[in-house]
């Protein structure tokens, strides 16, 4: 197996996988959220605090990201 000689890459791998707290809203009617990295199956419940990796972490904030600008651009196109 080779062996990475960049120690920057090394720290920057390091840090996605540093455990990070974070708590998803309850909203009613709201399932639990399943984030798939890499074949691991992450299953988050809303409402209370959990740490995963920095990784699912940022993988949940460029959803919830992606979901305001979606709905934003819906809006502009219905006149609302």
């Amino acid at each position: 197996m080779a062996e990475n000689k960049n120690n920057k890459n090394n720290i920057e791998v390091n840090d996605f996988n540093e455990k990070v707290e974070i708590t998803l809203p309850k909203i009613r009617g709201n399932d639990d959220v399943t984030v798939t990295l890499n074949g691991v199956n992450y299953q988050i419940q809303r409402g209370v605090s959990v740490k995963v990796p920095k990784s699912v972490a940022l993988i949940l904030e460029r959803s919830e990201k992606q979901s305001r600008e979606a709905q934003e651009l819906v809006d502009r196109l219905c006149g609302r």
